[in-house]
């Protein structure tokens, strides 16, 4: 009979032996508690268990370093029960192992989700169509180096550096309680420039702009959901860096109400700037601002102020893309003077099918040039004469328009004096004259004036009706007080008298015609030269009529005499009377003296001018035809184009800053030093300065009792004297007394940049939707 085995054995025996990877995984953590037990409490342990757990933890090594498992395992065992027989005090409880490995887990889950990978939801379609609301995705924690939890601070950047086009989640810089995704186009030392659809960069070092590259693809806008197609917008393929991506564009009606983006911005040490991928539609850098107490420097000098105090009008606002604007304690505007300016002048008149006869009318025009070195000449000859515009060269369809044209010109002739061309065309076949008179700005040689000749010619042919208005166009740069007139029937009466024996209307003889203008807007003299060619050939074949007054004029033939008188108030009148009536030259001239005496009333009420002659005053049976019909077109009219020029010698530029951190006397000290001839001068301001150089006055000085600093810099084109600029910095003394005159409370300034210790990590997957799932983000 055999021997039955021990209970112990007998458990072994069920049980089986235990794998050796689990014997070594319990010895591992029985040493390491047993360990910290005699460490931490042995004092309060007898000396002989003591011995007794060294001496177990001891085998336990034997057994581990030989790979006798089995020993090991008794050896384990056995080191468990003297733990839990003599230290079952220090021992942990099932309730803390599982509290400390959740904490662990925890712990672990949040140092992943900090430094590793963190998922997120796009809450807006700013980043369309790259991302679409409600996207999930993956950020890479990890690829800019790793961001200590709950700061701004980022160890490792050397791990990988933040790239042009980047899709990047960060804290918004305004609110950091909310996370934006946007892509990053600007970084340090960079400058991006936007204006309208055109995205531009300077990288640091660099010196010139370039523009992003994009190419407009095939494929249709959609919505948030990605499901309806959008009308008026298209989408383009951008690349910046090599890196290409897709953007989004607005158009057309689409566009209506949002505002044209445009601005240049320097990007700061340490600082990013961003930009969606749905252009027009995204809440990003360019929009970006922070409410502030600021200065505003247009409180201190305002377009009245200098109204009051200069010779202009006319002012335009601006503040120059400055990077120190980005700091509310300074301020910098520039005002530019809209100043006249004759050399960008333009002038066009236009007679059609005039009384006079449109051939007078071009002499008239001719006499009147003679002090600007007139010459009779022709498109032709003007562009054979410019090497520009020779045959076979860049311009020779411009030179065969400019030649073509021509061939509607009966004649011409262009003089020039120190301010402004001078043309006059004569059309034969329209039976009108043409006169244009083009600053030496706006034309700044022959060929540009036969250019805008050229473009009025052409629109005068396609519609003879169209007044000058629509006939001349300035330039579009510039900015120009328009002055139109046109001879209207208040202005204007001609009148035929005929006698009972007339024969018709070629019978001059027998007929009677008075045509008065009252203030012609070509002037007296141009009308009186132009009657005087037109009845009599010229002035030289006229007879002064000292009777009728200083400036009246006598011509006659055997059919009729011709009387021209211009009176002193602005009424010109040209009275004919046929040789059946005025047999004799004074009788002629007492008519006139009629007329003459009637004038007065004329001028003061335009009513009267119809009344200046009558059938009766001619004699029995006299009739007066039928008044032609109302003109459809104005005989004579006038467009004067008065150009302005917006320019720097025209201005004035002011800065302000706010409590500066040297104080007023060493901070105007510094700006003094910066400024050519600067010198101490107390007019203003106690410590204050004065510079003049070629072109401006500058004055600096502080103000105590507000802290402010300013410096005005004013153009001798605006300010000609020291007086002039002292006026306008005196003015700008008095009002920096007040607080309120340039402090805003609650001021709106950009705030463009993202702190690089605000990006949280790189958007790298989409994980939902699952029709996008693993997608990568370009």
């Amino acid at each position: 009979m055999k021997a039955k085995p021990p209970a112990g054995d007998k458990g072994e025996k069920e049980r089986g032996p235990r794998n050796p990877r689990q014997v070594r995984a319990a010895a591992t953590i029985l040493v390491k508690e047993g360990r910290r037990i005699l460490k931490k409490h042995a004092g309060r342990i007898a000396r002989e268990p003591v011995e007794a757990i060294r001496s177990t933890l001891a085998e336990v090594e034997r057994s581990r370093a030989a790979r006798d498992w089995g020993a090991l395992e008794r050896s384990t065992e056995e080191l468990d029960e003297l733990l839990h027989t003599h230290a079952s005090f220090a021992r942990k409880s099932a309730l803390r192992e599982t509290f400390e490995n959740v904490a662990v887990a925890v712990l672990v889950a949040l140092g992943l989700r900090s430094c590793v990978y963190e998922p997120f939801k796009i809450p807006s379609g700013s980043m369309m169509p790259t991302l679409r609301s409600g996207d999930h995705i993956f950020v890479n924690k990890f690829v800019y180096g790793i961001q200590i939890p709950f700061t701004n601070t980022v160890v490792g950047e050397s791990l990988g550096e933040i790239r042009r086009g980047d899709v990047v989640v960060f804290r918004y810089p305004i609110d950091e309680s909310e996370d934006f995704i946007k892509r990053v186009i600007g970084l340090p030392g960079d400058t991006i420039r936007v204006d309208g659809d055109a995205v531009s960069i300077r990288r640091a070092g660099e010196e010139s702009f370039e523009v992003l590259e994009r190419r407009q693809i095939s494929e249709p806008c959609r919505d948030e959901g990605g499901e309806r197609l959008v009308s008026g917008c298209a989408l383009y393929e951008e690349t910046l860096d090599g890196r290409t991506y897709v953007v989004r564009y607005l158009g057309g009606d689409a566009r209506l109400g949002i505002q044209r983006r445009k601005g240049e911005w320097q990007v700061p040490e340490g600082r990013l700037l961003v930009m969606g991928d749905n252009r027009n539609q995204s809440h990003d850098s360019l929009v970006w601002t922070r409410t502030v107490e600021a200065v505003n420097a247009d409180g201190l000098l305002t377009i009245k102020d200098l109204r009051d105090l200069t010779g202009e009008r006319l002012f335009s606002l601006a503040r120059p893309d400055d990077p120190s604007r980005q700091d509310p304690k300074i301020d910098h505007v520039v005002y530019k003077a809209d100043h006249r300016s004759p050399p960008h002048d333009l002038e066009l008149e236009v007679w059609r099918q005039p009384s006079l006869g449109a051939s007078a009318i071009y002499a008239a025009a001719v006499a009147a040039m003679k002090d600007q070195d007139p010459r009779e000449t022709s498109f032709t000859a003007i562009v054979d004469a410019s090497p520009l515009h020779a045959p076979g060269g860049k311009r020779a369809r411009a030179r065969e328009r400019l030649i073509r044209q021509d061939e509607s010109i009966t004649a011409m002739t262009l003089g020039r004096d120190a301010v402004a061309f001078t043309a006059a065309l004569h059309l034969g076949e329209a039976d009108a004259t043409i006169r244009l008179r083009c600053g030496v700005a706006a034309c700044r040689d022959e060929v540009e004036v036969i250019e805008r000749l050229a473009t009025i010619l052409a629109a005068f042919e396609h519609n003879r009706d169209q007044d000058a208005r629509q006939l001349l166009e300035g330039d579009r740069a510039l900015r120009y007080s328009q002055h139109w007139t046109s001879r209207s029937p208040e202005r204007f009466v001609d009148r035929t008298f005929r006698s009972p024996t007339s024969k018709g209307d070629d019978d001059v003889a027998a007929s009677v015609r008075l045509r008065v203008w009252r203030q012609p807007d070509e002037g007296e003299a141009m009308v009186r030269e132009a009657a005087l060619i037109a009845l009599a050939g010229g002035p030289e074949a006229a007879a002064a009529a000292p009777d009728l007054g200083a400036d009246a004029w006598l011509s006659s033939d055997d059919k009729r005499v011709a009387i021209v008188s211009v009176d002193p108030s602005g009424v010109v009148f040209v009275f004919e009377c046929g040789r059946q009536l005025c047999r004799q030259d004074s009788y002629a001239l007492g008519l006139a003296g009629l007329i003459n005496d009637r004038v007065p009333a004329a001028a003061r009420d335009r009513r009267a001018l119809g009344e200046l002659l009558a059938a009766s005053d001619l004699g029995d049976g006299w009739t007066e035809d039928d008044p032609p019909p109302p003109p459809t077109r104005y005989e004579y009219d006038r467009i004067r184009l008065e150009g302005t020029e917006r320019s720097l010698p025209y201005s004035v530029a002011i800065w302000i800053w706010l409590r500066p951190e040297d104080g007023l006397a060493a901070a105007s000290r510094r700006l003094a030093d910066a400024v050519q001839g600067a010198e101490p001068d107390d007019a203003i301001a106690s410590g204050g300065y004065v510079g003049e150089s070629v072109e401006s006055y500058t004055m600096i000085f502080g103000i105590p009792s507000t802290d402010a600093l300013i410096q005005i810099e004013c153009r001798k084109g605006l300010c000609p004297t020291r007086d002039a600029a002292s006026a306008i910095a005196r003015r700008v003394a008095e009002k920096a007394l007040d607080r309120d005159t340039f402090i805003d409370p609650a001021a709106e300034r950009p705030s463009p940049f993202v702190p690089r210790g605000n990006v949280k990590g790189r958007a790298d997957r989409i994980w939902l939707p699952l029709r996008r799932f693993w997608l990568p983000i370009r």
